[in-house]
């Protein structure tokens, strides 16, 4: 933010205020950390593109961190650097200039960046046994072919997604007309300076992966990231030496009298509903408690429970397609309470032997590793919510069991914020053992 404040082409106001913006601040300075790095390889390309051709391997280095920080960073990587060839070879492709420009500096540099990037991929490709949500992942390529295009935009500027909460058919209409606007004043931008390629290739090769491979809510931050990119690129070298001349005034200098009244509202818009966020989400993150991992980690230590068998709910996963029902032993409900213990104490997570306390995202097709984890095991402690989503096995009668602790948290996500549960069980007959612990009633905790 820093490199953001004192070196971006826009006005002073519009430089102080947008590190306070949601996914600056909150998102990515608060919950989505590891996409800092991402917004530092943006921010340094940003700087370097202008001068991408006379020195191209810093313009490559900053483009390194975009891509070491994310596959979504490969990605959009990518697309900016094809955007570049377009513009170097696309036009006036010839044999000539296609050797000059394999002798050329910027080819050698681009070269480095492809290898790098094959690295990277040899880093992160799957094993066989390798799970990921896409497993799970009920929308369909239409859907998101239609969110990526007309509501995406303006959910990563000014709205709520329609998939947190319910939104209204006026709201949903909304979202559609800020995310064509949006769209419509970067295309006229990019038209007008030259950038089509550089506006066009990234968005689009994104949108292809997330209709098509994945794509979750909080990516919506990595488009937050691209329009500020493009818009630094749009509009560097344009304005005057003079501070004081803002990106509202170089809308005249465009000659474009609509795009500047279009601008400043959607400047306004854009800044004031993005602050707002940041303002309700730090607010609600210091009164409410976010998530059940520390809680709940703090009631087994109080208790004495890590010395117990804890068995801990699992997901089931159920396509809305088929109908198929898939349980994930992988992603555990409880595995957030492993990050205030220094070794694994649910004994049918991973191999408990192994002490490895985060998940290793693979899955045991015909469940013998769960088998064999909970074999001649009778679990005295169970973790889990209330949800047809999550599952302790057949084998598993809860009428044995007593809950004694609910643990209420929330997850935030702008001004939303979404309940988080995290019931404690403890086997009945062992209930004598713990005169502080009380059954409580499952259905006063589900109005509760």
């Amino acid at each position: 933010m820093g490199i953001f404040i004192f070196k971006a082409p826009f006005s002073r106001l519009i430089r102080c205020i947008i590190p306070f913006t949601y996914f600056f601040f909150y998102q990515s300075g608060v919950i989505s950390r590891t996409y800092s790095l991402m917004m530092l390889g943006f921010m340094l390309s940003a700087l370097f593109y202008k001068e991408r051709n006379e020195k191209p391997f810093r313009f490559i280095a900053a483009l390194s961190v975009i891509c070491g920080a994310s596959a979504y960073g490969i990605l959009l990587a990518a697309g900016i650097s094809i955007a570049w060839l377009w513009e170097i070879l696309g036009k006036q492709a010839s044999v000539d200039k296609t050797r000059l420009f394999l002798k050329s500096r910027v080819f050698h540099a681009l070269l480095i960046l492809l290898v790098y990037n094959i690295l990277l991929l040899l880093c992160i490709y799957p094993f066989d046994d390798t799970f990921g949500m896409t497993v799970s992942d009920n929308r369909s390529t239409i859907v998101m072919i239609i969110y990526m295009f007309l509501m995406a935009p303006s959910n990563a500027i000014c709205c709520i997604e329609p998939r947190v909460g319910v939104m209204s058919p006026e709201t949903l209409l909304i979202s559609i007309f800020v995310s064509i606007l949006i769209d419509i004043l970067l295309f006229r931008l990019a038209k007008k300076v030259n950038k089509l390629a550089l506006f066009i290739v990234p968005y689009m090769i994104l949108s292809i992966f997330a209709s098509f491979i994945y794509f979750s809510i909080h990516h919506t931050g990595v488009i937050t990231m691209l329009y500020l990119f493009l818009l630094w690129c749009f509009f560097d070298g344009m304005l005057n030496d003079s501070d004081e001349v803002n990106l509202l005034q170089k809308s005249n200098e465009l000659n474009q009298k609509w795009l500047r009244y279009a601008s400043r509202a959607l400047i306004s818009i854009v800044i004031g509903i993005s602050v707002y966020w940041s303002v309700s989400a730090s607010v609600r993150d210091v009164f409410t408690n976010y998530g059940t991992g520390r809680e709940t980690a703090k009631f087994i230590t109080d208790n004495n429970l890590d010395s117990k068998n804890i068995m801990v709910a699992w997901l089931r996963n159920k396509n809305e397609k088929t109908g198929e029902i898939h349980d994930d032993y992988n992603y555990l409900q409880g595995v957030l309470v492993l990050a205030y213990f220094d070794k694994n104490i649910f004994y049918n997570f991973n191999n408990k032997l192994d002490n490895k306390c985060y998940l290793l995202h693979s899955i045991n097709t015909d469940n013998s590793i769960v088998d064999e984890l909970i074999k001649n095991h009778y679990p005295e402690v169970l973790l889990g919510t209330d949800s047809e989503y999550y599952t302790f096995g057949s084998d598993i009668k809860m009428e044995d069991f007593a809950l004694v602790k609910s643990v209420h948290g929330a997850r935030i996500w702008k001004d939303i914020t979404i309940d988080d549960r995290q019931y404690v069980y403890i086997r009945k007959d062992l209930l004598k053992n713990y005169p502080n612990l009380h059954e409580l009633n499952i259905e006063d905790e589900r109005v509760d």
